[in-house]
C-alpha cells in the first residue's frame, strides 16, 4: 500500500472513503453499499489525480449510462472551477485551467462510446469502412435479423437436410417454426456477450459427450451432485431428529416406521455419495411412505404432530430429487443426452451461419449495433497468434496513455467488456492501475447479460491481496436508521453465496452515516397487506365499488395512505433546509417491479385526486387514436384484413354503428369483410352505401399515395382528409391524444431514416414492437412539479426519495425463461430438452437440468438484489405493499421459515419458484420479537433477540377501503363546505371594499392623455373670469355624479355607402376650402386659377367634385385683396401654412375643477398659418361657419367665443415653439368676409 496522506480532523470523508480516494499502486475494488457516496469518492479521486500533475485525458473513466457520464463531467467541472478559483500558485492554477479546456474531450463516457472512439481512430486495423450508421432502434435490428433469418431458413429447407428438419421439429410446434427462430436469436445474442462467440458456440456440444458416463461428467459433479447430496443429507438429519423424538413404549410403532424409512434414506445417501447412480435411482423408485402411525393420546399429540411435520418435509425433498434431478433413470439420461448431441451440433452450425449472414448484411448496409462496437474494439485491441492473444498497436497506445482506468458500476460489466478493459489497463505482471467501484448487491441487469461473478471473484481474491486490494464503503449517508436496520434484518437472513451470490456479513451491513435526522417513532417501515378474500357476511359493497382484483385493492390502499400522509401534514426532514417540514406529493415515489400496472395506477390515483408524474407509462400503442391509425395503415397496406377494417369502419374516421356493420356482413357471409363491403356498396343506394363509397375513394387515394410518397406524407394526408387530428382535441385528454398523433409522424420519420422503406415494412415494424412488448412512452406534454412519481425498481437505481412505496411485492417471481426448451449459461454452455420424434414427449437432458438449476439460482439471486435496491431507495419512510388471501394465509406462508435454527435460511426455502419478494420479507420478519404481537402461536426469537429493527403491519380489505374512501369523501365535503363559508366571508369583505372603493385617479380615467385642439374649443364665455383660459367640463350626467374629462364629437363620420344621395355638408366644404388655401400659390389669385386648382384636387381625388362646386371662390379672392392677404403675398417666404404642433399642458389648465394637478395632457393641433417677423408672429385661422345675421354683433361675438380657446392654445404653442411672442391672432370668417383680431 502506498503512503496515504493523513486525513484532516475536520474532513467529511470516512476513513474508508479517504483510502478509496488516495490509495494507489495496485488494482483497487471499492465495494460501495447503497448511499455510501461512491460518485463523490470517484470525483474526488479524479481531482486528486489531477492535483498530482495528471492530465484529465490521461484517465479513462467508464460509466454505465450516458446520464452518469454527463453527471460525472459536471461534477468534475465544478470541482476544477473551484480549484482554479481557490488556487494561489499560478503554475497549479494554469494546470487546472488546462484541465477545464481538456474536459469536454476527456474519455469520460460509456464503454460503448469509448469503443466507438477506438473504431473511428483505428478502423484501418480491421478493414472496416469508417462511414457507418449506428443501429440504435431495437425494432429495426429485429426486422433486419428476421430478413436475414428468413432467407437463411428458406435456403436450409431447400437443402432437405434431415438434421435441420429434426432441429425444427424439436423446437417448434404444429402451427409455426417460431420456436426455432427464437432459439437462434437467443443463442446469437447470448454468444455475442462472450469475447469469442465462435469459440463459445463450438464448445457447446462438449457437455453432450458423456464418454465416461453420467456420474463422471463435469456437469453432474459440479452442478447436480452437490444439490442432490444436500437435499438427501437434510432428509437424513430430519430422520435422526424424528427417531430421537419417537421414543418410549407408547411411540414404538411410530419409531419403527421412521427408523425403517431412515435406513432407506441413509442407503440412498450412501449410494449417491459414492456415485452409484443406478442403485440410488432404484432405491428412490422403491422408497414408499406408508400411512403415518401417530399416537391418539392427547399428551403425545404434540410429539406426533412434530414428527409428522418433519416426515412431510422429508417426503417433499425426496419427491423434489426425483422430479428435478432424476425424472428418468441415469442410463436414460445418458441416452437422451447423447441423442441430443446432433441437435446441438446443428443448432450451433445454424447459429454460426446466421451470425455470419447478419454480420454481412450489416456491412452491406453500413450499419453497426452496440454489440458490434465492443467486438470490433476488442478486435482492434488484440492480435491473435498461433499460441496466444497479444496486445495490438492500439492496445499499447492506450496502455501507455491511460495512467488509470476507472470503472463505475463494475458489478454490471459482462465478459466481453471485461476483456476490453483488460487490454486497456496495465498488464498483470505490472503494478495495477484499475480502479473499480460498484456494489454486487445492486447487480440487477442480467437481461443485459451483466456478469456479477466478475465483481464477486475480485471481491474474494482482493480480500486476500491476490491481484489487488479491496475497500468496503458501508456507511450510508442517505437513509434513517429505521430503513437501514430493517434492510439489514432482511438481508442478513436471506443473502449468502448460495442465493444472492455474496455474503451479507458484517462488512456488507449498512451503517448509518447521516445522523441529522430527528428522532421520531413514526418512521418505522410499514408492511401494508390487502386481503383479497373475506367472509361473505362481512361484505356489503355496492356493485360499482367492487374492486376487480388484488392490484386495484393494493393501489387504493396505497393511494389512501398517501392522502392520509398529505392531509395530516406528515413531517419529514429536509436535508437542504436542515429542518422538518410537511410532506408534499413530490417527496413520494412508487416503485414497481414492472410497468404493466401503470395504466391502472393512473386511473386509481386520478380517482383519489393524487397528481402523478409518470414519464414511461408505455401505453402509447394502447391509445385509441393510435390503434385507429395503425388499423388504417394496415388496411391501406392490405384491405383484406377483417379486424383492422372493422376497427376503421367503427372509428370516427368512417363512423359506422354496430347494426350497420352487421348489415355489411350480411351482404356477403362467405368471404372477407372487405368483399362484403364491396358487395353492399354494389347492391345498395342508401346512406350506408354512400358512406362506404366515400371511404372507398379515400382508401384508393391513400393506397396510391402510399406507393409514391413517404409514410410521413401519407399520415399528414390522412389527418387532413379525415380531420382526425382536430377531432381528437375535443375528446378527454385531447391535447395528449393530439401529441400522440404527432408522435406517430415523428416515429414514421425516424423509421424512414433507417434502412427500411415502404408502408408494409412500417406496419411490420409497428407490429413487431407490439409483439415484443416494446411499447413507447406517450409524449409528455406537461409534468406537474408537485406530483407522486412512478418508476420501476430498475429505473430507480442510483436515486433516492424521502418516502418510498414498494408496490406489488407479492407478485410471483417471473421464471418464464425456465419454461423454454433451451437454457444458456456463460460457463455451462447450452442445455436443450430433447423431443422423442415418435412420441413427441419432451425430456430434460443433463446439460439442460444443470443449466436450468443454475439459471434459477441466478434469476432468484437477482430478484433478491432487486429487493435490496428497492429498500435502499428510501431516505426516511418505507412502505411495502402486497396482498394475500387473508391474514391467516400470510402468517401461514411466512411461518415456513419459523423453525429454521440458523440465521440464514436454507437455499431450498429461498429458491422456491412459486414465491415472491414479500414472502422473503416475511421469512425475515417471522422470527423477530416485533412479529410476535401478530402471531397466535409463539415462535422462537432467540436468533434476532438483539436486532434493533422496527416495523409494523396493517391489513385492509374491500370493506375497509370502501369505508376509508367514504370517510375521505365526507371529509372533503366538510372541507369544501368550510372552504365555501370561509370563501363567502372573504368574498363579502372583498366585495364590500370594492363597492366602497373610490378610484383616486377617476378624472384621469375619463379623459385621454392625448387631446386635439379641435376637441377643446369651449373657453369660459366671460373673458374677465379668473379662469379665463380653462374649458368647461360637460357631462350627460350631473357634475356631482360622473365627469368625463374629454371633449369629442361623439358622432362618427358616415360611411361612403350612406353618403350617395346626401347633400354636401358644410364640414366637407370647410375641409375642401382649407385644402385649397394650403395649396394655392401665395400670389394674387383669379377665379380661373382657383377653379383650375380645384380641378387638380378633384383629379387627385383629394376632394369630391360635388364639394368643389360648393367652394366659395369669391371669398378666397376677397381674402387675398385684404391688407392681411396682401401682407402674406408680400412676405410669402416667411409664411408657414398648415403647421402641426404638440405641447404638454397641465390638465387643470384645460379642464375646470380637474382634481389631480400633477396630471398632464398632450395637446395636438394644426395652425392654418402664421407669418414670422423679426421679433414677433402673426397667426391666422380660416373658418367657413355659416352666420345667419352677419351684421348682428351678438352673433359675431358668439363665433369669436366659440374659437377663442382654440386660438389661445395656438398662440401659446407657437410662442413656446418659436420662442417669439404672438402679436396678432386673426380669425378669418370667409362666409361673411370679415377678419377679427382676437388680441385687440
Amino acid at each position: 500500500m502506498n503512503q496515504i496522506p493523513l486525513k484532516p480532523q475536520n474532513e467529511r470523508f470516512t476513513d474508508d472513503q479517504w483510502q478509496a480516494i488516495f490509495d494507489q499502486g495496485d488494482n483497487l475494488l471499492v465495494s460501495a453499499s447503497a448511499g455510501s457516496g461512491k460518485t463523490t469518492v470517484l470525483v474526488r479521486r479524479v481531482i486528486e489525480k489531477l492535483k498530482m500533475g495528471f492530465d484529465i485525458d490521461e484517465l479513462l473513466i467508464v460509466t454505465f449510462t450516458e446520464a452518469a457520464a454527463r453527471e460525472m463531467k459536471e461534477r468534475i467541472q465544478e470541482a476544477l472551477q473551484e480549484a482554479v478559483n481557490s488556487e494561489s500558485d499560478p503554475v497549479r492554477r494554469q494546470h487546472f485551467t488546462k484541465q477545464l479546456v481538456l474536459l469536454p474531450t476527456a474519455n469520460i463516457s460509456t464503454l460503448h462510446a469509448f469503443c466507438l472512439t477506438v473504431i473511428r481512430r483505428y478502423y484501418y486495423l480491421i478493414d472496416i469502412d469508417p462511414v457507418f450508421r449506428m443501429l440504435t432502434d431495437e425494432t429495426e435490428t429485429i426486422l433486419m435479423k428476421e430478413d436475414v433469418w428468413d432467407e437463411l431458413r428458406e435456403a436450409l429447407y431447400a437443402e432437405n437436410d434431415e438434421r435441420f428438419f429434426q432441429l425444427t421439429m424439436n423446437f417448434s410446434n404444429d402451427r409455426s417454426d417460431d420456436g426455432l427462430t427464437n432459439l437462434v436469436f437467443s443463442l446469437y445474442e447470448f454468444a455475442r456477450a462472450n469475447p469469442d462467440p465462435q469459440k463459445w458456440l463450438e464448445q457447446l456440444s462438449d457437455n453432450y459427450r458423456l464418454t465416461e458416463g453420467l456420474a463422471k461428467s463435469r456437469l453432474y459433479q459440479e452442478q447436480i451432485r452437490p444439490l442432490v447430496l444436500a437435499d438427501i443429507y437434510q432428509c437424513v438429519q430430519l430422520y435422526e431428529q424424528m427417531t430421537q423424538l419417537a421414543q418410549g413404549e407408547e411411540l414404538e410403532k411410530m419409531h419403527e416406521q421412521v427408523a425403517g424409512e431412515q435406513q432407506q434414506i441413509k442407503n440412498i445417501y450412501e449410494a449417491f455419495s459414492q456415485d452409484r447412480l443406478e442403485e440410488a435411482y432404484a432405491s428412490l423408485e422403491q422408497l414408499t411412505f406408508s400411512t403415518f402411525k401417530s399416537s391418539r393420546k392427547a399428551e403425545l399429540k404434540e410429539i406426533s404432530n412434530e414428527v409428522k411435520g418433519m416426515r412431510d418435509k422429508a417426503k417433499k425433498l425426496i419427491q423434489q430429487i426425483s422430479k428435478s434431478y432424476f425424472p428418468v433413470s441415469p442410463s436414460q439420461i445418458e441416452e437422451l443426452t447423447e441423442k441430443a448431441l446432433p441437435l446441438v451440433e446443428e443448432m450451433t452450425k445454424v447459429t454460426q451461419i446466421f451470425m455470419d449472414g447478419f454480420s454481412m448484411r450489416k456491412r452491406e448496409k453500413g450499419v453497426l449495433d452496440f454489440n458490434d462496437l465492443e467486438h470490433l474494439a476488442l478486435q482492434i485491441l488484440t492480435e491473435k497468434t498461433k499460441d496466444a492473444w497479444l496486445p495490438s498497436e492500439a492496445s499499447k497506445h492506450y496502455r501507455k496513455k491511460f495512467k488509470e482506468v476507472m470503472v463505475d458500476e463494475y458489478q454490471d460489466v459482462n465478459q466481453l467488456q471485461e476483456a476490453i478493459l483488460y487490454w486497456l489497463r496495465e498488464p498483470d505482471d505490472t503494478k495495477g492501475n484499475m480502479f473499480m467501484v460498484g456494489d454486487v448487491k445492486q447487480s440487477i441487469y442480467s437481461f443485459r447479460l451483466a456478469d456479477p461473478s466478475l465483481f464477486i471473484g475480485k471481491y474474494e481474491n482482493f480480500s486476500k491481496k491476490e491481484g489487488g486490494r479491496r475497500i468496503v464503503l458501508a456507511e450510508n449517508f442517505r437513509s434513517r436508521k429505521e430503513v437501514l436496520s430493517f434492510t439489514n434484518l432482511i438481508f442478513e437472513q436471506l443473502m449468502d453465496p448460495a442465493v444472492g451470490q455474496i455474503n451479507y456479513d458484517e462488512a456488507a451491513k449498512l451503517i448509518q452515516g447521516f445522523s441529522d435526522f430527528p428522532e421520531n417513532e413514526q418512521f418505522e417501515p410499514e408492511i401494508m397487506i390487502y386481503e383479497k378474500e373475506q367472509e361473505e357476511s362481512e361484505i356489503e359493497i355496492p356493485t360499482d365499488d367492487i374492486l376487480e382484483d388484488k392490484t386495484e385493492g393494493e393501489l387504493f390502499m396505497t393511494g389512501l395512505k398517501i392522502r392520509q400522509l398529505i392531509d395530516s401534514s406528515f413531517m419529514i426532514y429536509d436535508k437542504k433546509s436542515k429542518k422538518s417540514r410537511p410532506i408534499e406529493y413530490k417527496d413520494i415515489v412508487l416503485l414497481t417491479p414492472t410497468k404493466k400496472n401503470n395504466l391502472t395506477i393512473l386511473e386509481i390515483f386520478k380517482t383519489l385526486d393524487i397528481p402523478l408524474e409518470m414519464n414511461d407509462a408505455q401505453n402509447y400503442f394502447q391509445a385509441t387514436e393510435i390503434r385507429t391509425m395503425i388499423s388504417l395503415l394496415q388496411l391501406i397496406d392490405n384491405p383484406y384484413q377483417d379486424i383492422p377494417l372493422a376497427a376503421v369502419l367503427r372509428s370516427p374516421v368512417v363512423g359506422l354503428i354496430e347494426p350497420e356493420l352487421a348489415s355489411i356482413r350480411l351482404a356477403d357471409r362467405a368471404h372477407t369483410y372487405y368483399d362484403a363491403v364491396l358487395a353492399y356498396q354494389a347492391s345498395n343506394e342508401d346512406e350506408l352505401a354512400a358512406k362506404l363509397e366515400h371511404f372507398g375513394k379515400q382508401l384508393d387515394h391513400w393506397r396510391e399515395l402510399a406507393r409514391r410518397s413517404s409514410i410521413t406524407d401519407l399520415l399528414w394526408d390522412i389527418y387532413y382528409e379525415t380531420g382526425y387530428l382536430e377531432y381528437v382535441v375535443g375528446l378527454p385528454a385531447g391535447a395528449q391524444r393530439q401529441a400522440n398523433l404527432y408522435a406517430l409522424v415523428d416515429r414514421a420519420k425516424a423509421y424512414e431514416q433507417s434502412s427500411f422503406r415502404g408502408l408494409y415494412q412500417f406496419v411490420r415494424f409497428i407490429e413487431k414492437m407490439q409483439e415484443k412488448d416494446k411499447d413507447l412512452a406517450e409524449p409528455v406534454i406537461s409534468i406537474e412539479d408537485n406530483a407522486v412519481r412512478v418508476m420501476t425498481i430498475h429505473a430507480s437505481k442510483g436515486l433516492e426519495f424521502p418516502v418510498v412505496f414498494l408496490l406489488d411485492m407479492t407478485k410471483e417471481f417471473n421464471l418464464q425463461d425456465l419454461r423454454n426448451r433451451y437454457a444458456f449459461e456463460e460457463k455451462l454452455g447450452a442445455g436443450i430438452r430433447y423431443m422423442d420424434p415418435e412420441t413427441r414427449v419432451l425430456y430434460d437432458t443433463l446439460p439442460f437440468q444443470a443449466i436450468k438449476l443454475a439459471k434459477q439460482n441466478k434469476l432468484l439471486s437477482e430478484e433478491m438484489r432487486k429487493l435490496y435496491v428497492g429498500l435502499t431507495r428510501a431516505e426516511q419512510k418505507l412502505f411495502i405493499v402486497g396482498s394475500y388471501k387473508n391474514k391467516e394465509q400470510m402468517i401461514q406462508t411466512w411461518s415456513e421459515a419459523a423453525d429454521h435454527e440458523e440465521l440464514v435460511f436454507d437455499p431450498a426455502l429461498r429458491l422456491k419458484g412459486r414465491s415472491s419478494l414479500m414472502n422473503w420479507i416475511g421469512y425475515g420478519l417471522i422470527r423477530h420479537p416485533e412479529m410476535q404481537k401478530y402471531l397466535e402461536e409463539e415462535v422462537s426469537t432467540s436468533l434476532l433477540q438483539d436486532s434493533n429493527a422496527q416495523f409494523s403491519i396493517s391489513w385492509m380489505n374491500q370493506q375497509t377501503i370502501i369505508e376509508q374512501r367514504q370517510l375521505l369523501a365526507e371529509k372533503e365535503l366538510v372541507n369544501l363546505d368550510q372552504q365555501m363559508k370561509e370563501k363567502e366571508t372573504v368574498l363579502a369583505d372583498s366585495l364590500q371594499k370594492r363597492l366602497a372603493y373610490e378610484y383616486p385617479y377617476q378624472a384621469s380615467s375619463q379623459t385621454t392623455s392625448y387631446q386635439s385642439v379641435s376637441e377643446i374649443k369651449r373657453l369660459f364665455e366671460d373673458p374677465d373670469d379668473t379662469q379665463e383660459s380653462r374649458l368647461t367640463l360637460e357631462s350627460s350626467q350631473t357634475k356631482a355624479a360622473s365627469r368625463q374629462f374629454r371633449y369629442t364629437q361623439e358622432q362618427l363620420a358616415e360611411p361612403k355607402f350612406l353618403q350617395k344621395d346626401r347633400q354636401v355638408s358644410a364640414a366637407a366644404v370647410g375641409t375642401a376650402t382649407h385644402a385649397l388655401l394650403q395649396l394655392l400659390p401665395l400670389e394674387m389669385p383669379t377665379t380661373e386659377s382657383i377653379n383650375q386648382k380645384l380641378q387638380e384636387l378633384v383629379k387627385k381625388r383629394l376632394i369630391d367634385e360635388k364639394v368643389a362646386k360648393k367652394v366659395d371662390v369669391s371669398s378666397i379672392i376677397w381674402f387675398f385683396q385684404t391688407e392681411l392677404g396682401q401682407q402674406l403675398i408680400a412676405n410669402k417666404e416667411n409664411v408657414k401654412r398648415e403647421q402641426p404642433f404638440s405641447m404638454l399642458l397641465s390638465a387643470d389648465e384645460v379642464f375646470q375643477d380637474y382634481p389631480n394637478q400633477e396630471d398632464e395632457l398632450l395637446i395636438h393641433g394644426i395652425v392654418d398659418g402664421y407669418l414670422e417677423e423679426k421679433d414677433h408672429l402673426h397667426i391666422y385661422d380660416f373658418k367657413t361657419d355659416f352666420i345667419l345675421h352677419p351684421d348682428d354683433p351678438a352673433e359675431i361675438d358668439a363665433i369669436v367665443q366659440k374659437y377663442q380657446g382654440q386660438l389661445r392654445l395656438y398662440q401659446q404653442a407657437m410662442t413656446e415653439a418659436l420662442n417669439k411672442p404672438v402679436e396678432n391672432v386673426f380669425l378669418i370668417l370667409l362666409r361673411v368676409k370679415r377678419i377679427i383680431n382676437i388680441n385687440k
